[in-house]
């Protein structure tokens, strides 16, 4: 056997061909800014996402997407844009009844320790930047349900082993409405929208 290596040849950070991320605010440019202020351990680092796990996190959203169309008919709806001009994509439209759930795709490297298994009011605080996204959107497409599907890479590390979960949420019109309030308070005390 003769092994050598080659460069992969993935442009990494570089949109999928057809996509086409509109100019303007997008509402992760908000809660990412408002997260590195509330989390700069976590969140606040100059250098940026890292591009491989970026693009790892991506290719199961797509790949996870397109099994959900196929098996359920779940879409991915697309651009939608507030009255502020702030623009945002939700990974899913569910069908529920006569409404639907908000869905988001995440892949992480940090633990499932603490995920809910049963029934609860919440999650860990270190998904709170998930739960603020999910919650605007929500609060944005005039409904209180979402759904979240997260993979743990490495589950909760106990051991080492990858988990793909997924929970059923229903917000609160309050919460809603605070969690869109602190999010267009942030943008305009940071001078991303007037």
């Amino acid at each position: 056997m003769v092994v050598t290596p080659i460069e992969h040849g993935i442009e990494l950070n570089k949109s999928a061909p057809g996509y086409v991320r509109s100019p303007g605010l997008h509402a992760s440019a908000i809660y990412g800014d408002l997260y590195a202020a509330l989390e700069p351990k976590r969140y606040g680092g100059t250098d940026g996402p890292d591009p491989l796990r970026m693009e790892l996190g991506l290719a199961l959203e797509e790949g996870l997407e397109e099994s959900l169309r196929r098996r359920w008919g779940f879409e991915r709806p697309g651009e939608f844009t507030t009255p502020e001009g702030i623009i945002f994509t939700p990974d899913l439209f569910i069908p529920e009844g006569d409404t639907f759930r908000v869905g988001e795709i995440k892949l992480t490297w940090m633990s499932s320790k603490g995920m809910p298994a049963d029934l609860a009011n919440g999650f860990p605080p270190k998904f709170d930047k998930w739960m603020c996204q999910l919650m605007f959107y929500c609060e944005e497409l005039g409904t209180d349900l979402g759904r979240l599907y997260a993979f743990f890479v490495n589950g909760n590390y106990a051991p080492s082993r990858p988990e793909l979960r997924a929970w059923d949420l229903q917000f609160s019109k309050r919460e809603l409405q605070e969690n869109r309030t602190m999010l267009i308070n942030h943008a305009r005390h940071e001078g991303m929208l007037t």
